[in-house]
């Protein structure tokens, strides 16, 4: 049946689609992700910001941990489907790990970032793109031939129960919020221990430093949004600079060892969350 499905995919590929599905995947790339809840915190709206950061790397450790004890082979590797061959800096289906299939990160995250945003908007229309959207990323992974239909439809329900966890945390718990956010980094960690891989080093990494950040900014720092695109515009290229240089750092490095990048994506998410932020406030930006 998962076969037929995919074959059905694989039969409607064509340049138009592929640049669609392509785009829509891009909704669970973890550099796109981090670019794009940074502009959400640094310039829309900061507690929304800080819990699509909760929501997206809590999720997304589990994801990782759960890829890794699985080990289910891709379509493409298995022989179910072949795959679309993407290998853009932002995209890529060429560098996938061909044994970790279950269950989709890319449902998971996009489905974790629009139940989150409709809870946070309580708008009908938000309640009617959630889903919309979030189906069209799973249709793109199938389409792409980089996973099987269950991969997704647990993926998407992983992400959506994530969601809930924290709608209700922000709701009925809103000053423990740092100990929740402690709590999930601490059993990050464990099941990278557990469970080491490459995914899970920069997610788990990813977690602990947003745990760690936001309540030191909330402490110490207590940025705020503010109106003007001239500011706006100053926060982006200061804020993108301090993610930057924490990429050229570590680029020059030659060594790509797991814990390495542990600490580069963890230097990454501190940046963005407390370095940028101090930055705006000593600038007055």
């Amino acid at each position: 049946m998962e076969q037929t499905i995919l074959r059905f995919f694989e039969n409607l590929r064509s340049p138009a689609l592929t640049f669609f599905a392509g785009a829509f995947s891009l909704f669970g790339e973890t550099l796109v992700l981090v670019a794009l809840i940074s502009v959400v915190y640094w310039l829309v709206d900061k507690q929304f910001g800080e819990r699509l950061v909760l929501v997206s790397f809590s999720s997304m450790s589990a994801n990782a941990f759960l890829k890794g004890v699985v080990a289910r082979p891709r379509p493409y590797a298995s022989g179910a489907a072949t795959r679309v061959e993407i290998d853009t800096p932002f995209l890529s289906t060429m560098n996938l790990e061909p044994d970790m299939s279950f269950p989709s990160g890319h449902s998971q995250m996009s489905a974790g970032l629009f139940f989150s945003a409709a809870f946070r908007l309580k708008k009908g229309w938000a309640w009617i793109l959630a889903p919309v959207l979030t189906l069209l990323v799973m249709l793109s992974r199938l389409y792409l031939g980089v996973h099987y239909p269950t991969d997704v439809l647990a993926g998407a329900a992983l992400g959506v129960a994530f969601a809930c966890i924290w709608e209700i945390v922000y709701r009925k718990f809103p000053k423990q919020k740092t100990v929740f956010a402690a709590a999930f980094a601490a059993l990050s960690l464990v099941l990278l221990l557990l469970e080491p891989n490459k995914q899970l080093a920069e997610l788990s990494a990813c977690m602990c430093a947003a745990a760690a950040a936001i309540p030191l900014e909330n402490k110490f720092v207590r940025f705020e949004v503010k109106k003007g695109l001239k500011r706006k515009l100053l926060r982006l290229l200061v804020g993108f600079a301090c993610v930057g240089a924490v990429f050229g750092i570590f680029a020059l490095l030659p060594w790509e060892y797991l814990w390495l990048k542990w600490l580069k994506y963890f230097l990454l998410i501190f940046a963005a969350a407390l370095l940028a932020p101090f930055l705006f406030v000593k600038l007055k930006i």
